[in-house]
């Protein structure tokens, strides 16, 4: 059994495929098992994939099943301890696994957390957006690690939260994952919230690394489901009603604090879809919003009780006292 396994999906990236592929395969620590799900490409992208030739890479082939329905077929073939995942226009530091490695035979924690970088349109090269999020982690949490039962372990669990839900800064056991049954909404973009939510509150032991583990890039060239402005904004109000949901039913629910980070985690990408999104469609996206949070549990709605001036809480009350 491999030690990692890395997880990406491509769907008529073409060539551009290549960068991320060539960025695992050039890992200095080689212990991995590499599943790449085809996703109902067309030729291009396919002759591609029939030009790689690495003992470790898994090639599943499949029709068009969306980004979710293609990691949760990848995660049946999974064979390392631990899983991890890289988006196809996205490329990891060639020494991303060897030290995800280290931190994991330190720790062997249920979940790993990674930093990243962005790569802006212009090439400029900046920490990624939760770089203070992860700075107020190593405060409260210097030794990187924290488990069920330490002082600090519900405090680090909150800002692991807010930490950005992507899904390359996440290495995750797989016999963790598989045991509680953690993966992604099928036929649903703005996935990673759903996976995100469920792990963290899932996890009985949490680390954090220091170094950056991935490249994170915003691109002219391929639209990107977060760069559109059309209807499948949409599907983030059903993939926050999922969330809040299946975490309502977890014990961690009854902490306000984790309650209310959760509530913000999904606010804060409604808040920024409905500004992003087209005109046309803003007033029914905004009505949508308003529905799915008066169906979930009012205990969520502490967040406007404990009088917060923060943009999330006022937001927050807008939607629920809007017409």
């Amino acid at each position: 059994m491999p030690r990692l396994t890395c997880i990406t999906t491509t769907f008529n990236e073409g060539a551009a495929l290549l960068p991320s592929v060539r960025s695992v395969l050039a890992q200095s620590f080689g212990d991995f098992q590499y599943i790449i799900v085809d996703d109902g490409s067309l030729e291009e992208t396919r002759a591609v994939l029939d030009g790689l030739d690495d003992p470790r890479i898994l090639v599943i082939k499949q029709a068009n099943d969306g980004l979710s329905g293609a990691r949760n077929k990848a995660l049946e073939q999974v064979t390392g301890d631990y899983v991890c995942f890289l988006d196809a226009d996205d490329i990891r530091p060639n020494w991303s696994f060897a030290a995800i490695n280290r931190m994991l035979d330190r720790h062997d924690p249920d979940l790993l957390l990674c930093p990243g970088v962005l790569q802006d349109l212009r090439g400029e090269i900046t920490p990624f957006y939760d770089a203070k999020v992860f700075d107020d982690i190593y405060r409260i949490c210097p030794e990187r690690f924290s488990a069920r039962g330490d002082p600090a372990f519900a405090p680090v669990r909150r800002l692991a939260q807010r930490v950005e839900p992507q899904s390359a800064n996440k290495v995750l056991r797989t016999d963790f994952l598989r045991a509680h049954g953690i993966g992604f909404p099928n036929t649903h973009f703005f996935e990673d919230i759903y996976f995100h939510t469920s792990a963290i509150a899932t996890a009985d032991s949490i680390a954090f690394l220091n170094t950056p583990a991935f490249a994170y890039f915003r691109r002219y060239l391929k639209p990107q489901i977060t760069a559109t402005a059309g209807d499948q904004r949409f599907d983030i109000i059903a993939v926050s009603k999922l969330t809040l949901e299946r975490f309502a039913m977890r014990p961690e629910f009854d902490d306000p604090a984790h309650r209310s980070a959760v509530l913000a985690s999904c606010l804060k990408i409604i808040k920024w879809c409905e500004a992003s999104i087209s005109l046309r469609h803003r007033d029914a996206f905004r009505e949508c919003a308003r529905i799915m949070l008066q169906l979930i549990d009012e205990a969520y709605l502490d967040l406007l009780r404990d009088g917060s001036p923060d943009p999330l809480s006022i937001y927050l009350t807008d939607l629920l006292e809007a017409a």
